[in-house]
């Protein structure tokens, strides 16, 4: 029987033990912070106190992601280049190289262990899985099922929580200027078995999580606080038809639109939330507005208020934000006359330092701390539960679909309009979570039947209409 997983049910302990969760996070030291002008790229670093600069440490593509992990600094080179540069954070010297496939357009990389790693490639339906020690291709795992009518779901951003895998999906309109489709989606791959989960047993497939707003374009956010994950989609560029959206990893879904970009008053670029700051809903973002302005914003999500205005360079200017733990916001502002890295107080929006300037204009910055890496949260007891097949009329196969509150043992049977039992689909013992199992209809006479799903002293049974 194939398990999908609806729960995220694992303790960090026993994640730790099968080596899923990112090194211990250490207090962030250093920035790290990608320049470019577009047509050449550099790396700088600042130390976090004092404040001092290593500018131009390393040359990289003028297009890409900065990612920390295992103390390493890995570059995403995109546009053009299709590599992952590995960067020793104190030298500057590149440890490592290597190729994600030509033409690829790599966006993300995210890390289940310090020899696995997962790499985002916008130009390709496929998720390659990498040894980020060695840049060895060491698998693949195909989104096609998830592309829009162009064939490719646009896949972006990542974030591990646990052993579970979020990738989103743009699933943007190629033949139209990139214009968000109906649809995004979250994708969920178990690292353990590099197996699509599906999100919603309900219906036939594998399912995604479907985003109530489109175009996510932020990295993910986890508020400590609700254990909820939170991105920002942009839907349309200069129409307020996007937001900053919620999302449950333990239920795998959508948890609601936080704060739509009517509220927000422009289009949404990028948001923060402090490393564990108590109090669900404090974040940062930044907007875009009607003039193409950006403007750092305070924002309560719980209220879907702005409550402060911290930074409003004019022109757009603002390339990216991140929090540390030290309750400081690192904002990247590349307008002309005004290039450097800003440090602004998260809890009173005062300005620290800055403009901190190198040679290039900031566009990106991560800290020497591990990046899109969440180690647990906290699991949900799931209800006893039987879906209804599908499909049902049925010609040559029906699936049933059982969710267990807890693990133990487990039987599903079919049988006929008589009572006689025709078939057992499974009997044997199954872990908590979501469960499907195929009966394959093949020399079934055309009729009516009951499958019938024992789960301890209780059973639930659905009928299926077997038609030729």
């Amino acid at each position: 029987m194939k398990t999908r997983h609806h729960l995220l049910l694992l303790a960090a302990s026993m994640c730790a033990a099968l080596g899923l969760l990112a090194p211990h996070a250490q207090a962030a030291t250093r920035a790290f912070v990608f320049q470019t002008d577009y047509t050449t790229g550099s790396l700088s670093s600042i130390d976090v106190a004092p404040r001092t600069k290593h500018c131009d440490i390393a040359s990289v593509h003028s297009d890409a992601r900065l990612r920390y992990y295992n103390g390493k600094l890995y570059v995403v080179n995109r546009f053009g280049a299709d590599n992952i540069q590995v960067v020793d954070p104190v030298t500057g010297n590149t440890t490592l190289q290597f190729s994600v496939g030509n033409g690829s357009n790599p966006y993300d990389i995210a890390f289940a262990s310090p020899i696995k790693a997962y790499v985002t490639r916008y130009e390709s339906s496929d998720l390659w899985i990498v040894n980020p020690q060695t840049g060895a291709h060491t698998g693949t795992i195909s989104l096609a099922a998830f592309a829009d009518a162009d064939g490719i779901p646009e896949m972006d951003h990542m974030i591990t929580v646990g052993p579970l895998l979020f990738i989103s999906l743009q699933r943007v309109d190629r033949a139209h200027g990139f214009v968000a489709t109906d649809t995004s989606l979250v994708a969920v791959v178990d690292t353990r078995t590099d197996a699509i989960v599906d999100c919603d047993a309900s219906k036939p497939g594998i399912q995604a999580i479907r985003l109530q707003l489109t175009n996510p374009v932020t990295a993910f956010q986890f508020d400590a606080a609700t254990s909820r994950l939170a991105i920002g989609c942009v839907g349309d560029y200069s129409v307020l038809d996007g937001g900053i959206e919620w999302l449950d990893p333990v239920a795998l879904k959508s948890a609601g639109i936080a704060m739509r970009e009517s509220q927000l008053h422009g289009d949404v670029n990028a948001i923060s939330f402090a490393p564990g700051r108590p109090g669900a809903g404090h974040a940062f973002a930044v907007v875009s507005d009607v003039a193409f302005n950006t403007l750092l914003l305070r924002v309560d999500l719980t209220r879907a208020a702005i409550t402060d205005t911290i930074y409003a360079p004019g022109g757009f200017a603002i390339g990216d934000i991140a929090e540390n733990d030290a309750g400081e916001l690192w904002v990247c502002d590349n307008g002309f006359g005004t290039s450097g890295v800003r440090v602004f107080s998260a809890a009173s929006g005062q300005s620290l330092a800055g403009p901190l300037a190198c040679t290039l204009p900031p566009v990106a910055l991560t800290f020497d701390s591990a990046s899109g890496s969440v180690g647990d949260v906290p699991s949900a007891t799931p209800t006893l539960a039987f879906a209804p097949p599908a499909p049902s009329p049925a010609r040559t196969s029906a699936r049933f679909t059982l969710t267990l509150p807890q693990g133990g043992p487990a039987r599903m049977d079919a049988f006929d309009a008589t009572g006689r039992r025709v078939r057992t689909l499974f009997a044997g013992d199954l872990p908590a979570g979501a469960h499907s199992e195929t009966w394959d209809l093949a020399g079934v006479a055309p009729g009516v039947y009951l499958v019938r799903a024992q789960v301890g002293g209780q059973a639930l049974t659905h009928r299926l209409l077997v038609v030729r």
